[in-house]
Order: structure tokens, then C-alpha cells, then sequence
């Protein structure tokens, strides 16, 4: 899919008394932007010319709302008057308020900067508060981390946002039985979020993977097979069948405009083309960098390329369950039985085995998955529940233990934060528990919860607020 740029206009008010044309603040403004504009990967829409009358704010304001901004840098490059932002307030979704430094420790004031944009703030809340328009204040001269750090989390943010209101998610096969938990309102979520969900047969995909020739098929499994530290799947016409829908998956991805895929693992799969598709997953994950949802979870295709959009990693995130909770010493095992991308993997990297649950009692036995214990590192944690009202926003440490935890794809996690808050392990499966989260979380490496919760600003979701745990019941579940 083309990657989504997100489009910021620029404008600098000041009024004629003040200095900010003698400090060069519109100058500096847009030569920083447009660096950065390269770096964080926007657009830059700038106005150059001097915004010192509320004529020139209105006429500023007719040329950024030519350009179809998404979002409006408004820079008081120096004393302002009201009056000027009540156009420009009008101009994109939202905007944020720009202030800079005085020039001088002392003397006469020549900027009055914070102050305008303080007054500015004040009017988007109580004189536009009937319009509800979302804003964030910025502080600093544009080449200072005092101002890129937060710019850079608002832009990461809004280009998800972006990118979100644009995505498809396919979805094969519906949930996979018993999953009636993970229904959601396809019409609840394009109007939240803008993600639009098409639905397939599942046979439409195995009828795909059928229908390749075998050369590319042989080529496409000879590297999937090479990547492994070892093989020891029993049925190794799996490997085949497994590749056939590897290709299906990434041909129709881009066919279809997919930028993530949600399928039903079981148990159909087996009954019809006598495989687990873990590998195919989680290869289409690691190479092509696409979210692919096990048990036809939508929800958690949608969290996983989310984590994607804000992540800088090559491959995708992953899906797991928390398997297993050690509250002696705090950590929970974040597992699933072969789906997770390999660049997870420590040292000894991933084999591809028979599924571990799968036929297991039955004379039936389907490959393939992955096994894979992960590197220590750190991640979020994350899914969008509730036909997107809800986000649980969690960052962790994944660490290596002597007790590697169950085959499959897994790792050991601790130091939880909520909300970038410390939580407890208890506190956490607590807060999940008796709030009623699905059991599937969204895996990303590295830390984006700064990013997530911007997100969920600009967007209205709620994020899952922390319940303290008890010995004793203050709150039945489901209960606020």
C-alpha cells in the first residue's frame, strides 16, 4: 500500500508593534519545518507572508483551506490579536498552538509569544467551545527537542490517524468458532476509526493457493524452509500447502488494497486443505511486513497494523494470548501456538514444526507453525476493542528466562506500565479481567505508548483506565 503523508499547514500571526519580522521567526519556522518534513515524513503546506491584521488571517486561511491540510501549525510568532485566529481555527481538523522563547532575558518584550498563544487557547475553549475544536500547544524554536519531541509524537500520531481513515482489512473466514466475544459493528468502525472490513469465504483463499504453478511455489518454500534453524514438521507436503497460501495471501493483499488481513486459522483450514497456517502468518509478517490476525480476529489485525503504522521495525507486529500469569515473580508468558513474526526470535531463531494443539489426540497431524522464544526487548502492548471505542495502551519489557515457557511463539513480559503509568501484574490482569478484554493483544517492538495515547486523543477512543486490585469484590464484572 502507498504510504499516507500527513499534509501540515504552517502560518505565523503577530501584530505590526512587536518583532517578530525583525527576528526572523516566520524564517526560522519554515526552514525547520521543511527539515523536519523530510525527517518525520510530511507535507509542508507554509505561509510565508507576514499574518498582521485579521484580513491577512482570513486571506492565510483561504489558501491553507485550498490545500486540504490535515492538520494547522499555527505559530504566534509574536503578539497577536484575537480576532486573527478565529479563521485559521476553521481551517483543518486540528491545529496546534505554537509558542516560542523571548529573545532576550530582559528589557522590553519584543515577542509576546506564550501569551498569544495562551489568549488563542483560550478562545478555541470558551469562545468556540460549541465547535469542539481538538488542539495541542507546542513550546520552543523549532530546532529544539523542547519542541521536536512532542511535534514528532503528533505527527507519528495524526499519520496513523490518516492512514487508519484509508485502511482495508480483509477478512477470511469470519471468527473462528467460539469466538463470539470478538464481534464487532463493521458501521461503528468506519465511522470511529474509518477502517472498512471486506469479507471473504475463506475458500477463496485456498482455492488461490491451489492454483500456483509449482516452480514459483518450490522457490517462494525453499526460502521459507533456509530461514529456519531446523525443520521437523511430519507431513512435509504441509510445507507446500503452506507456501501455496503464503502467495495467496500476499497476491491478493495487494490486489485487493489490503493493509492487513484478518483469517480463521480452524478449524475449516484443516478440513478442507489440512494445514496450520501459522507460518504462512507469520512469514507474511516478517517479509512483507503485513498484520495478519489468527482466528479471524479483526480486532486484532486493526491493533496490530496500528502498531505497525508507529513502529519503525521492518516486519510486522504480532498477536498473542497472555498464556500464563508467574505472580511470585511478576510476569506474564505473552504466548500463541506459531503465528509471530521471526525477527521476535533470540539467538537460536525459529523452527517450523507440526502445530502444537492441532490434532495433537487425533491420528491428524497439521503443520505448519513456528517455534520461537523472544528476544529481550522492549514492546507495546496494545488492541482496539468495543467496535473501536476502547484502546488499551500498555508498554513492557520482554525478557529472557531459564524456563523458556510452552512451544510455540512466546515470550516472557514485566515492568507493565498503563497508560505510561506503572502497574502491577495484578492490577493488570485485574483491570483486563474485570473490564472484560478479549483475551487476543497487539505486539509491537519498541515503545509507542506515548504515540498510542496521542492517537487516542485525536481519535475520541477511550483507553482502558487501571482497576486496582482486590481480595475481595468491589465491583462485579462489567460493572464501572
Amino acid at each position: 500500500m502507498a504510504k499516507v503523508k500527513l499534509r501540515i499547514g504552517y502560518v505565523g500571526t503577530s501584530i505590526a508593534s512587536y518583532f517578530a519580522s525583525e527576528y526572523h521567526q516566520r524564517e526560522r519556522a519554515i526552514t525547520g519545518l521543511n527539515a523536519l518534513a523530510d525527517t518525520l515524513g510530511f507535507e509542508l503546506v507554509s505561509v510565508a507572508d507576514e499574518v498582521m491584521s485579521v484580513e491577512a488571517a482570513e486571506q492565510a486561511a483561504e489558501r491553507l483551506k485550498a490545500e486540504q491540510i490535515d492538520f494547522l501549525l499555527l505559530q504566534t510568532a509574536g503578539c497577536s490579536i484575537g480576532e486573527q485566529i478565529l479563521p485559521l481555527a476553521r481551517v483543518a481538523p486540528r491545529m496546534g498552538l505554537w509558542a516560542t522563547p523571548e529573545p532576550n532575558p530582559a528589557g522590553d518584550i519584543k515577542l509576546h509569544s506564550f501569551v498569544s498563544m495562551s489568549h488563542f487557547a483560550s478562545i478555541l475553549v470558551q469562545t468556540l467551545e460549541d465547535e469542539h475544536i481538538p488542539f495541542k500547544w507546542f513550546y520552543g524554536h523549532v530546532e529544539t527537542p523542547e519542541f521536536q519531541r512532542p511535534f514528532g509524537i503528533t505527527v507519528r500520531a495524526l499519520t496513523a490517524v490518516k492512514a487508519m481513515r484509508q485502511a482495508r482489512i480483509g477478512w477470511f473466514g469470519g471468527l473462528a468458532p467460539g469466538f463470539i466475544n470478538m464481534q464487532f459493528d463493521a458501521a461503528r468502525l468506519k465511522e470511529t476509526l474509518g477502517v472498512e472490513i471486506a469479507p471473504h469465504p475463506l475458500g477463496d483463499l485456498i482455492e488461490r493457493a491451489k492454483s500456483y504453478d509449482p516452480e514459483p511455489v518450490a522457490h517462494a518454500a525453499g526460502e521459507i524452509y533456509s530461514a529456519a534453524r531446523s525443520v521437523r514438521v511430519s507431513d512435509l507436503a504441509a510445507f507446500d500447502r503452506v507456501t501455496r497460501l503464503y502467495l495467496a495471501m500476499r497476491d491478493m493483499t495487494q490486489e485487493l488494497g489490503y493493509d492487513a488481513l484478518a483469517i480463521s486459522c480452524w478449524s475449516e483450514f484443516q478440513e478442507s486443505y489440512r494445514v496450520a497456517p501459522c507460518m504462512a502468518y507469520g512469514w507474511m509478517g516478517s517479509e512483507d511486513g503485513v498484520a495478519v490476525a489468527c482466528e479471524g480476529d479483526v480486532y486484532g489485525a486493526i491493533s496490530m497494523h496500528l502498531l505497525n503504522l508507529l513502529t519503525s521495525s521492518r516486519g510486522s507486529s504480532t498477536l498473542l494470548d497472555m498464556a500464563v500469569i508467574d505472580t511470585l515473580n511478576p510476569a506474564a508468558l505473552m504466548w500463541h501456538c506459531g503465528v509471530s513474526p521471526r525477527h521476535f526470535a533470540n539467538k537460536d531463531g525459529i523452527q517450523w514444526v507440526d502445530h502444537v494443539t492441532l490434532g495433537r489426540k487425533s491420528p491428524n497431524v497439521y503443520g505448519v507453525a513456528g517455534d520461537q522464544v523472544f528476544a529481550a526487548h522492549t514492546a507495546t502492548v496494545s488492541y482496539i476493542s468495543r467496535s473501536g471505542d476502547n484502546l488499551l495502551i500498555v508498554g513492557a519489557e520482554i525478557v529472557e528466562r531459564d524456563n523458556p515457557g510452552y512451544d510455540g511463539t512466546r515470550g516472557w513480559f514485566t515492568d507493565f506500565t498503563l497508560n505510561r503509568e506503572p502497574i502491577t501484574l495484578q492490577d493488570l490482569v485485574h483491570t483486563l479481567t474485570i473490564g472484560g478484554h478479549p483475551h487476543h493483544y497487539a505486539v509491537g517492538l519498541g515503545d509507542v505508548t506515548r504515540d498510542l495515547i496521542e492517537f487516542a486523543a485525536w481519535t475520541g477512543i477511550s483507553p482502558i483506565r487501571k482497576r486496582r486490585y482486590t481480595e475481595y469484590l468491589e465491583c462485579a464484572g462489567g460493572s464501572t
